[in-house]
């Protein structure tokens, strides 16, 4: 009950701040293009004046016109749902996840680091490499193993007495 009240408030405070910036935005781009104020009911008689007394929508500016006006509910609709369904926890986010991906591109491309990325493969690699390791090393020298017994022995009496 409670989750359903938030998401009806958090929706209704989007739709509110959406259409505020909407409207605004929606107003400066038709003001500009087509000196027309949809929120003036001057700019709405002009337009009925036109149509009561025969006008005739016959040239492609007079489309793209009537075109524009048909979309602004539309687009506020759609603007709206899209909205609602944006994850703002990544959009307050994403100043330090770009700094991080900047950081990672000046500093990580020249990393001397190895990173597995898959541990059974390379634990394969690691065993050939030792088993490679052992078939390089050398013999060891009979020399080596006579002085060892040697010692061997010495400490072998020595712990006897």
């Amino acid at each position: 009950m409670i989750r359903k009240l938030f998401r009806f408030f958090r929706g209704l405070l989007i739709g509110a701040l959406w259409t505020y910036v909407y409207v605004i935005v929606a107003d400066f781009v038709m003001q500009l293009l087509w000196n027309f104020n949809f929120l003036s009911a001057r700019s709405w008689q002009t337009i009925s004046r036109f149509w009561e007394s025969g006008g005739v929508i016959n040239t492609g500016k007079d489309f793209i016109f009537l075109l524009m006006l048909l979309m602004v509910p539309v687009l506020w609709v759609w603007g709206w749902r899209l909205l609602l369904r944006a994850d703002y926890v990544a959009v307050l986010l994403w100043p330090l996840a770009a700094y991080n991906r900047h950081i990672i591109k000046k500093y990580g491309q020249d990393s001397k680091r190895i990173i597995l990325r898959n541990i059974k493969s390379s634990q394969k690699i690691i065993e050939e490499i030792k088993d490679q390791l052992d078939s390089i090393k050398p013999a060891k020298s009979k020399e080596v193993g006579n002085i060892r017994n040697g010692v061997f022995e010495k400490l072998g009496e020595i712990n006897k007495k």
